[in-house]
């Protein structure tokens, strides 16, 4: 289901999420937000965040994948001048801005237990699970054959 919105005019004005992030991250909404990032995509949806707190890097990846701006802030007395300058502007107005650089997104997944970011991970592809005990064999090493040395007379 898709809706258009219009404005008094008749043009079609686009949505968009700003997320003001003032906590930790919660690792049972983990799943919940990663399908309104993916629905936000497919609706053509920008979602914006603003950070007073810990940088959070699943919010930079929605950021990332929706087009959307990041940004964490330096000086929490100045919230309302940077919701005013980056947030409140849309994207047409922002092109003609100059705003703070992005920032670099990390798209390695982090273990919600103890935070540490994860270069390989198997989880259960039904239900994404990572507390499944896997089975899995590894190859065997195989040590290199010693070659014989000729000896030379």
């Amino acid at each position: 289901v898709t809706f258009q919105i219009k404005d008094r005019i008749g043009q079609e004005m686009k949505s968009r999420i700003l997320v003001i992030k003032a906590a930790e991250d919660c690792a049972l909404q983990y799943m919940n937000f990663m399908n309104v990032i993916f629905a936000a995509q497919k609706q053509n949806i920008l979602i914006d965040a603003c950070v007073l707190d810990s940088d959070s890097g699943l919010l930079q990846q929605a950021c990332d994948i929706t087009g959307g701006l990041y940004l964490k802030i330096p000086h929490k007395v100045a919230l309302t001048q940077y919701l005013l300058w980056v947030f409140l502007p849309d994207t047409e107005e922002r092109s003609q801005l100059v705003l703070p650089p992005p920032a670099h997104v990390d798209y390695r997944a982090a273990c919600f237990c103890h935070r540490n970011l994860i270069e390989i991970g198997y989880v259960c592809s039904v239900c994404l699970s990572s507390k499944t005990a896997f089975k899995i064999k590894l190859p065997q090493m195989v040590k290199p054959k010693k070659k014989k040395l000729k000896q030379t007379t």
